[in-house]
C-alpha cells in the first residue's frame, strides 16, 4: 500500500472529508489517471479498512462511515474529471448500463467503473446497487445500451449472477457485458459467465479496453468518443 492510500483510510474513518479530497487531489496533481487512483488509492484505501473490521480494529459503523465519506470524495472527484474534460455530451455517443447484481449492496465498485465510462464520453446509465433482475431486463429494453456491467462482490449471489447474465443476454443478442468482481480469479465465479462475457478484474482493464474501444472507434470513423 502506498503512502496516499494509506493516509485516505485514515481520513476516512476519521471523516475527514477534506484531508481525504486532498489526498486524492495529490494523487491527481502528480498526473496518476483515474484508473490508477481508483484502484491503487481510493481501492487500497477501502481494503485496509475492510481488513481492520475483519480483525475486529473498527467497528461496522465505522465502516460505515468511511464508505458514505468515500462516496463524497468520489463524487467530488467525479465532478472535478469532467468539468475538467473537453468531452461533447451529444447524442451520438455510446450508451452503457450499470449496476449490482439483485442482493448485492456494494456498490463503490460500480460507481467508479460508471465514472470511468463518463469520462470516456459514454452516456451512462447508472442503475446502483441490488437492482432486481425485472428491472434489469426492463432498462435493457427500454435504453439499449451498447455495453452493460454488472458488479458483485459477495460470493452467494452467484447464481443470481448466472441467471441475469443469461437472461439478459438472451433479450438483448449482441450487447456487451462486462461484469467486474474481487471474485474475478475464482472458478465458481467464472463458471457463471459465458464464453463472450468480459471479466474486469479491476480498474485498469476498464480503462484499457476503453482506449481500446475508442481507437476501434475513431478507426471507422464514429466519432463519439473524447
Amino acid at each position: 500500500m502506498n503512502e496516499i492510500s494509506k493516509k485516505l483510510s485514515e481520513y476516512l474513518l476519521e471523516k475527514e472529508l477534506l484531508k481525504g479530497w486532498g489526498s486524492v487531489k495529490e494523487a491527481l496533481d502528480q498526473g496518476y489517471n483515474s484508473a490508477f487512483i481508483y484502484d491503487f488509492i481510493v481501492r487500497d484505501a477501502m481494503h485496509r479498512i475492510g481488513e481492520m473490521w475483519e480483525q475486529n480494529q473498527i467497528t461496522v459503523a465505522h465502516e460505515h462511515l468511511a464508505t458514505g465519506t468515500c462516496e463524497l470524495i468520489l463524487s467530488k472527484y467525479h465532478i472535478e474529471k469532467l468539468s475538467n474534460s473537453l468531452i461533447d455530451n451529444n447524442l451520438s455517443a455510446p450508451r452503457a448500463m450499470f449496476f449490482c447484481v439483485e442482493g448485492e449492496e456494494h456498490d463503490l465498485g460500480l460507481k467508479m467503473a460508471s465514472s470511468l465510462f463518463e469520462e470516456y464520453g459514454w452516456d451512462v446509465y447508472d442503475l446502483g446497487s441490488n437492482l432486481p433482475l425485472d428491472y434489469a431486463e426492463y432498462s435493457l429494453n427500454k435504453w439499449k445500451p451498447e455495453v452493460v456491467c454488472i458488479s458483485i462482490s459477495i460470493r452467494h449471489h452467484l447464481p443470481k449472477l448466472k441467471e441475469t447474465i443469461q437472461k439478459l443476454q438472451q433479450k438483448r443478442p449482441g450487447t456487451t457485458f462486462i461484469v467486474g468482481s474481487r471474485l474475478h480469479g475464482e472458478t465458481a465465479f467464472q463458471s457463471c459467465c459465458t464464453a463472450d462475457t468480459i471479466i474486469a478484474k479491476d480498474s485498469s482493464f476498464l480503462f484499457q479496453w476503453l482506449e481500446d474501444y475508442q481507437k476501434e472507434a475513431r478507426a471507422v470513423d464514429k466519432g463519439v468518443l473524447l
